[in-house]
């Protein structure tokens, strides 16, 4: 590690935001003399980290030079881990994609999806290879609450775990990375923070409805996680009329998660006591008949419609989000969002502007990789040295 040179940071950071610029237009974003990016520049290309780009012609008067972040300056993998898939990707520290990967999930069990993963994970730093240099940072998106150390998860019903487990120890056995890990659906508001509905946004709503339900918080721009790691976890709002029993009493029942998820409309589709031809036998089957017109599907989507937006309305009541954005296999269906938006007017004082999700199923994907791409991004500025570094 060498000493850090805020110069050359700076003239770093730029140019990994930003598409290749000239020393001038550096100097201009900086707001460094001229004779400090000469030098910063130079450095920064005898370290390897940037390369000359080339000229662009057609203007009068001398023909620039511009200058890019390095191919060879580094990558980041990401995965999604999901009850049903795992997703990997891999992008160099432009943030550009150049390597994705998706398996049905194998197992289940922390230590053998961990193991999986790592296969994963390793396949893809092999068909990387040394093109783009060093793999620098992992980010892991998981279902469950990670606590505050940041490696230990509960509550991760999806992968077979109900109490306390580590899922990070078996994967650092295996990656020779640095590894960040989040719960997935906080990490799918930061994906469309970075690439969806909510870039610019400083205080939004991520809710995720898939198999269960969740919700990831940010305000001005930071993830809300709570004492405990559980912010958004609205799988335990109580439901009207609900009481928990002696078996369930301190610990926690899924209760919405049972009525608005995925498992909660196949229950609501079997109790229907009749059905006009074939009975849906999925929940896409089930949005499929609705758009067509069926009226029994239509109902029940009405359904899951204002149960969701009735789980909104309560999160505006304490949170009072800008944007709420629908994720997950449910929950981005478009045909929900007219009666969400409806229920949310008809409750809330401010309603937010509802949204569906703009990343889709890759979102919790794309978080993981701008998470890892942050982490990576500030090692990769605190190496750069000063005139003394080289």
């Amino acid at each position: 590690m060498v000493s850090v040179d805020p110069s050359g940071r700076a003239v770093l950071a730029a140019l990994l935001d930003s598409v290749p610029m000239t020393r001038p237009e550096l100097a201009r974003h900086t707001s460094l003399s001229r004779p400090t990016i000469s030098e910063v520049v130079r450095r920064l290309i005898d370290s390897g980290l940037i390369v000359d780009a080339g000229v662009r012609r057609g203007r009068p008067g001398r023909i620039p030079t511009y200058y890019r972040l390095s191919p060879a300056a580094g990558y980041v993998v990401a995965v999604d881990v999901g009850g049903d898939n795992l997703r990997v990707a891999a992008a160099d520290m432009s943030g550009a994609l150049c390597y994705e990967q998706r398996q049905a999930t194998r197992a289940t069990g922390a230590s053998r999806v961990a193991a999986q993963v790592g296969r994963m994970i390793t396949a893809a730093t092999r068909a990387v290879g040394e093109q783009f240099g060093p793999l620098r940072r992992v980010g892991v998106s998981a279902p469950g609450v990670v606590h505050a150390d940041g490696r230990t998860m509960s509550v991760a019903r999806n992968l077979g775990e109900e109490g306390l487990f580590d899922l990070l120890t078996p994967l650092e056995s295996r990656i020779d990375a640095p590894i960040v890990l989040e719960n997935n659906v906080n990490l799918a508001a930061l994906g469309e923070s970075w690439r969806g509905h909510a870039r610019d946004v400083a205080t939004f709503a991520f809710l995720a409805v898939g198999a269960g339900i969740g919700m990831g918080l940010v305000h001005h721009g930071e993830l809300v996680r709570g004492a405990h790691g559980a912010a958004g976890e609205v799988a335990y709002l109580p439901l009207p009329g609900s009481v928990p029993s002696e078996q369930r009493r301190g610990r926690g029942r899924e209760q919405l998660a049972d009525e608005a998820g995925a498992y909660g409309v196949l229950a609501a589709l079997d109790a229907h006591p009749s059905w006009p031809g074939r009975r849906p036998m999925s929940v896409e089957e089930l949005f499929a008949q609705a758009a067509t017109g069926v009226p029994a599907a239509r109902d029940l989507v009405e359904a899951e419609a204002r149960q969701l937006g009735l789980t909104i309305a309560s999160a505006c009541a304490v949170f009072d989000p800008e944007l709420v954005v629908l994720g997950g296999g449910v929950g981005r269906n478009p045909l929900l969002l007219p009666t969400v938006r409806e229920t949310v007017n008809a409750y809330v004082p401010f309603p937010p502007r509802i949204e569906t999700s703009a990343l889709g199923e890759a979102a919790s994907l794309t978080g993981a990789l701008f998470v890892a791409l942050e982490a990576a991004r500030a090692e990769l500025l605190g190496t750069v040295g000063g005139p003394d570094g080289g």
